[in-house]
This record gives structure tokens, sequence and C-alpha cells, in this order.
């Protein structure tokens, strides 16, 4: 047992290490295309669905992905959590021997979500229902009539609640075919639980916007519009952008060249801070923004260039280029907080309020949305800030421009 538990701290210590060291862009991205609302409605919308306490639970922790090591804890604790309940039930319908055999297979379930969560197109919402459904399954009474009792119970309410995944449930109830002379009404019985799966997909699509296509596979199981989050190497050049790592940004470039258009801004941008490119190289980077405006990261990406630049407008429609085309019709809290920047500038304060609003809703961005209020209800003071106030000024002493 011991060695056992050496090799699950192992597993689990992998874990953090591959999302803190070797792929943190993407621990960053999910949470940069998120809007996580601590309010009621916001919960009212996603129980609304199948699968939507899933969401709601996947975006509860998407939200603390803000810090990289917390995020590469959470999928830690997640998938090791995965590992354990998997072994757990294994063990439930294999009694008898092949105790290493089984305790090896049980990391397989963890390991296909790990690969998964490495896909921007595969929405957390799915590691979450499996995690919930491997809950329930181990839950399941021991007696073969009260666990097909609940089973009858949990199918049709864990379908509401995780989705379509809640099949693993109903198949479950298979283990009770080592019951010799009961294999034939443990059939039956499984058939009867999957045909009750199918018909809450039926019958849901008669109640929400969503084809039986889209609800047979998850709603937020995976993006609905793919690719739109952007190109790895977009993502890890957004990544770097947003931690100030300008002399990283530009030796990467050196080894390899960016095939994205805003990562190759992006690059410049990085000469222009270590001073290896001028102004005039720079403003290059400001043309063409329908040809470089390709994807999320993309987008967010050129807003914060165009924003240190001074072109405040010009953020701002990349900003909304990111609100409106996020997958699966999120929001993002990152390009929000952009939004309620260029407002204040611009002098649209009751704008700014609206998006504040919303952000103090949040629970990281909400003591940043209260000191941005103080701006918009008393704009006076954006003078005072030396960032907000010179580039108010420059926006007011120059021509407004929304496209190049």
């Amino acid at each position: 047992m011991k060695t056992k538990i050496i090799i699950i701290a192992v597993f689990a210590a992998a874990i953090f290490c591959f999302w803190t060291y070797l792929r943190p862009e993407l621990v960053a991205a999910r949470e940069a295309f998120l809007l996580f609302l601590c309010n009621g409605d916001y919960f009212a919308s996603r129980m609304a669905v199948p699968g939507g306490f899933a969401r709601y639970g996947g975006e509860f922790l998407l939200q603390f992905f803000k810090f990289i090591s917390l995020g590469a804890a959470i999928y830690a604790l997640l998938f090791t959590a995965m590992q354990w309940l998997s072994w757990v039930l294994l063990k439930r319908v294999y009694r008898m021997g092949h105790a290493m055999l089984l305790f090896a297979l049980s990391f397989l379930p963890a390991v296909l979500m790990w690969y998964l969560a490495c896909d921007m197109d595969v929405a957390m919402t799915l590691q979450m229902a499996f995690f919930m459904v491997l809950l329930l399954m181990v839950a399941l009474p021991e007696q073969h009539l009260s666990s097909l009792i609940c089973s009858v119970v949990l199918v049709p309410v864990g379908y509401w609640l995780l989705g379509p995944v809640v099949l693993l449930l109903a198949l479950y109830h298979l283990r009770w075919l080592r019951e010799k002379g009961a294999r034939f009404k443990v059939v039956v019985e499984s058939m009867a639980l999957v045909l009750l799966f199918v018909a809450c997909l039926i019958v849901s699509s008669k109640f929400v916007p969503y084809p039986l296509k889209e609800l047979a596979k998850g709603i937020d199981y995976q993006m609905i519009e793919r690719e739109k989050s952007g190109t790895g190497e977009e993502l890890f050049y957004d990544y770097l952008q947003r931690q100030k790592a300008w002399n990283q940004i530009v030796e990467k470039s050196y080894d390899s060249e960016p095939q994205s258009r805003a990562c190759r801004n992006i690059v410049l941008l990085a000469k222009y801070y270590t001073k290896r490119c001028s102004p005039d190289e720079l403003k290059q980077a400001l043309l063409h923004p329908d040809k470089v405006l390709t994807s999320g990261a993309a987008a967010m990406m050129m807003s914060d260039l165009y924003f240190q630049m001074g072109f405040t407008t010009m953020a701002q429609r990349a900003a909304f280029e990111v609100m409106e085309s996020t997958s699966n019709y999120n929001k993002s809290a990152r390009e929000l907080m952009r939004l309620v920047e260029t407002n204040l500038i611009i002098g649209e304060y009751q704008v700014a309020l609206k998006y504040i609003s919303l952000l103090e809703d949040t629970l990281f961005y909400r003591n940043w949305a209260l000191r941005m209020k103080a701006y918009a209800l008393h704009p006076e003071r954006i003078q005072e800030s030396p960032q907000y106030g010179s580039l108010q000024k420059i926006y007011n002493e120059t021509v407004d421009v929304f496209f190049f």
C-alpha cells in the first residue's frame, strides 16, 4: 500500500510540474477566456441546460487559474482524485486478484482527461462531469436492488446536472453480471437504464435551444466554434507578453520565426522594449487589423499592443473581437477590464460603469473594479493617474482612430 501511495504522489507531482513549467500558457488561457460571476443569475443560466452544474463547477475552478501554480495544483488534485476513484471502482468490479494490474489500469481515465485538457477546444466541463460521475458511481449502494433504484433516479438527475457522461453510470450496472444466474436480468436492467438516458436526451431537446446532436455530445464539453481561441504559438506568445518576458520573446523568435502575424507584432513590441527596433518599425504592427485579429489570443495580444502604444479605440476594437467571438458564447474578464479602461479614457463613463458592475461580481477582479469605479464616478481623478491620464491626453489631442 505504501508503494502505491508513493506512485500516486509522484503522479500528482508530475501533473503539477507539467502545467506549471511545460504548459503554463494553457492554464493562463483558460482563465483569460472566462468571466465567472458570483451571483444567482449566472448560476441559474448554467442550471437551465443539461450539464449546467458540471459547467458551473468547472468554471468556478477555472477562475483560480489566474494564478498558474494554483491552477496546476487544481489539475493535480482533480486528476489524482479521478485515479483514486477509478481504482476503487475497478476493485469493486474485479474483487479477486490482479491487484497491481487494476492499480495500473486506474491511471488510464486520469491520463485521458489530462491529455484532453491540453486541447483548448475541450472545456473544463468534461473533466468536472467525469469526476462527478465517478463520485456517483462510488456512492451507489453495494446491494443489487438498492443500486438499481438509485441508478433509476440518478440517470435523469445526473443527466441534467452533468450531461451525457452520466451514461457511464447506466453502464456501470453491468458490474452485476458477476452474479451467476442473473445475467439476463442484469442485461435487461442495463438496457432499460440506457433507454432512460436516451429518453432524457430526447425530452430535453424539446425544452432547450440546442439540437439533439449537441445535447448528445455535451453542450459545453467541446467548443462549438473550434480553434477560435488561437494556435499553440499564439497562446504561448500571449502568455510571455503578459509576463513582460521581452527578452524571452526575442530569443524565441530567433530560434523559430513566428507564423502568426500577431506573434510577429509582439516580437516587434519586445524588440522595442529591449531597444532593438525603432518606433517606426513598431508602427507597422498597427496596420491591417483585419488580417491580424484572426483568433481570440491574437486579438488579446493586439489589444494589449494597441493600448500600450496609445491607440485606445483600436485596443477597444480588438477587445470587442475577443468578447464577441469567444467559443461557447463565454465572455472574458481580462477583456472586460480593457473595455473599462478604454471607456474611461474616451469619456464614456456610463458604459464603463456597466462593465464595472459585472466585474464587481467576480472574485479576483472586484477590488480592481472598485478602484476603476472611483474614476468613473469622479472623472477628474483620471488625470491623477500616470497611465490613464497620459492616455486620455493623447486621445483628446489626436484624431480618433477605430480603423486603419
